[in-house]
């Protein structure tokens, strides 16, 4: 008898990975629709905004408040963020950017607590979505923070955090640090006179954020004190 063939893959186990990139185009296609729809006139209309506000408290709050609907709205953030640097100055304008970035995440990532995860489970497939579900939170650290300084990307990996159950207080941590890494860039920006950090220089610099942030974990586990356990095979005299 001559063996059977055998396939790559059974349609049967294609099927999870083809709904989980289906679901993954749907959080993206959230985000690029209304970028593709009303993408330009975004990015006309929010330093007009800006300008319109005459006093420091307005101005950052209108930035603060855009950088928020940037999860939903096609929010030109680079530009909101060098324009409050601009307006407020580098400190008040960094700290203002900072703060924006960071409830922006929080708000993703409530949005994303809102999707009924066990109905979506259920329907991509139980094994792989345990599987990466795993794998986003145990590396939490690095995407989350990554995934800050890039556009469109920062708003998927906050809907992402919170659709996969990431704990909050490690997310926010992630997303805080990553926030005034990338705030502190466009606020040296502005202070040399540029329009705004590069790409490049915006990315490593967030991405050196977990190694730091790994070095110091380490550092401080090795100064922590020691304490040896007794020897259970010894009894007391």
């Amino acid at each position: 008898m001559t063996p059977e063939p055998t396939w790559p893959a059974s349609p049967r186990r294609l099927g999870p990975w083809l709904r989980m990139t289906a679901a993954l185009l749907a959080v993206l296609l959230c985000i690029l629709i209304p970028f593709a729809l009303w993408g330009e006139a975004m990015d006309r209309a929010a330093p007009h905004w800006i300008g319109y506000a005459d006093h420091a408290v307005w101005i950052a709050t209108l930035g603060v408040a855009l950088l928020v609907a940037d999860v939903l709205l096609p929010v030109p953030s680079s530009v909101v963020g060098m324009a409050l640097c601009w307006t407020l100055g580098p400190a008040w304008g960094g700290g203002a950017l900072a703060l924006g970035l960071t409830l922006s995440f929080a708000f993703g990532y409530a949005l994303g607590r809102l999707v009924p995860e066990p109905q979506l489970r259920r329907w991509v497939g139980a094994a792989l979505w345990d599987r990466v579900r795993e794998r986003a939170r145990h590396r939490a650290l690095w995407w989350i923070v990554a995934a800050r300084a890039l556009p469109v990307l920062a708003e998927m990996s906050a809907l992402l955090a919170g659709v996969w159950r990431v704990p909050v207080l490690p997310a926010m941590l992630m997303a805080a640090l990553s926030s005034c890494g990338v705030a502190a860039l466009y606020a040296a920006s502005a202070w040399f006179g540029t329009n705004e950090p590069g790409m490049a220089v915006t990315l490593l610099a967030t991405m050196a954020l977990p190694a730091l942030t790994w070095l110091l974990h380490r550092w401080v586990v090795g100064r922590l004190p020691h304490h040896s356990t007794p020897d259970s095979s010894e009894t007391p005299t």
